[in-house]
């Protein structure tokens, strides 16, 4: 027995601690778990980002087929002179503002603005929303030149509503003939053969940007043939060239978000867009282009 004051001199019992193996196991079940979780969670998001931009592209179906019906099944010219637009308070656009009313105008998406209920967010969804955000926060005068320019999804212009830009759309020419090119564009619903191959709008981008950095947006998407047997694709899509494929945005896996003419939509592989018949109605053959 101890006497008080004086150290007991029992021997020290250490705490158990881990060995080194049980160390590395430990670590390597934690890099297992991690490495089953990120990819999980990375997926997930890519999953959500689908359904959410899936959606946004449905309620932009249904406010475009909303216009057609209001315009006595006219379809919304996708790039026109002289028809009027609003902003998403429901005011006209100003004179004033960067590059113009007219140009902000000519283009689709503020002319499609009250349709949408002035919510401009089921223009800009997924990678996107952020650049909205962006352009309500900065100066105001730019808002509409750029609001009208970078929208989630572009429009088949030349094929779907008109587009002057690309070739005359008005019924008859300049010199008063027929004009023979109007036919090949669906100017209103009901003139529509194949609308449920037929592409009116698709996920787009672009880099014609103040700083060329790429922008998951763009009004306008072209397709792979126009006036002449040239071929307008690149041989392959390339994620840093817009141009090589029209404007058309693979962001989905390679696949691109498509609505046609009958308000469905649909992840389509991008090659599987090189066919002219998913762009213009009137296409005889995959590749074909005018006066062939």
């Amino acid at each position: 027995m101890n006497r008080p004051g004086i150290p007991s001199s029992r021997p020290f019992s250490a705490r158990p601690g881990f060995s080194l193996v049980e160390l590395l196991v430990v670590a390597a079940v934690i890099g297992l778990v991690v490495g089953i979780v990120v990819p999980v969670s990375a997926g997930a998001r890519r999953a959500a980002a689908r359904v959410q931009e899936a959606a946004a592209l449905r309620s932009l179906m249904a406010a475009w087929n909303s216009y057609a019906v209001d315009e006595g099944g006219f379809v919304i010219p996708g790039y026109r002179s002289g028809l009027a637009a609003r902003d998403d308070q429901g005011n006209p656009i100003p004179p004033e503002s960067f590059g113009g009313d007219v140009e902000v105008q000519r283009r689709w998406p503020l002319r499609l603005a009250p349709w949408l209920g002035g919510d401009l967010r089921r223009l800009y969804a997924g990678p996107n929303a952020e650049v909205l955000e962006k352009l309500q926060s900065g100066d105001p005068s730019r808002f509409h030149y750029f609001v009208s320019l970078y929208p989630s999804f572009g429009m088949n212009t030349a094929w779907v509503g008109g587009d002057e830009s690309r070739f005359p759309i008005d019924e008859l020419l300049p010199n008063g003939a027929p004009n023979p090119l109007r036919r090949l564009t669906v100017t209103r619903l009901s003139d529509a053969k194949h609308p449920a191959r037929t592409i009116a709008f698709a996920s787009a981008r672009t880099n014609a940007t103040a700083d060329g950095s790429m922008s998951e947006g763009h009004f306008r998407i072209d397709s792979p043939w126009l006036s002449s047997p040239g071929v307008r694709w690149a041989p392959e899509y390339a994620a840093n060239d817009p141009a090589s494929f029209g404007s058309l945005s693979a962001r989905f896996g390679g696949d691109v978000l498509a609505a046609t003419l009958d308000g469905a939509t649909e992840f389509v592989p991008v090659d599987a867009l090189r066919d002219m018949q998913r762009w213009c109605d009137r296409a005889p053959e995959s590749a074909w282009w005018i006066g062939k």
